[in-house]
């Protein structure tokens, strides 16, 4: 069965200073370690990668999107999937989603 809030990540952790380019790309044995990051210094430009309260707030969307696709999924048999955009989320000081473009 599809999912109802489908994930598609290919970073785990971006640098949110908007000079720095640096990034962590995604992997499934990385997320295990994401706590590791917190307040660990940006390599590129020193600041701070991963605040404690933006893991937290990631660790509870994750948990929250599993529980829905758990137990909410069969919903999806009511509607095509062609009628889905796609969204961006990005946790820094909060939860920040926008309109996904190509």
């Amino acid at each position: 069965m599809r999912k109802l809030i489908e994930t598609n990540q290919s970073v785990l952790i971006k640098c949110d200073n908007e000079k720095c380019s640096y990034s962590i790309p995604y992997s499934n044995e990385r997320v295990k370690y994401l706590v590791l990051f917190v307040n660990m210094p940006c390599p590129k430009c020193g600041e701070n990668l991963l605040t404690e309260q933006d893991y937290v707030t990631y660790r509870n969307i994750t948990k929250y999107v599993n529980f829905i696709n758990k137990w909410f999924s069969w919903i999806t048999i009511f509607y095509s999937k062609k009628n889905r955009e796609p969204l961006m989320v990005h946790v820094h000081d909060g939860v920040n989603i926008s309109k996904h473009e190509d």
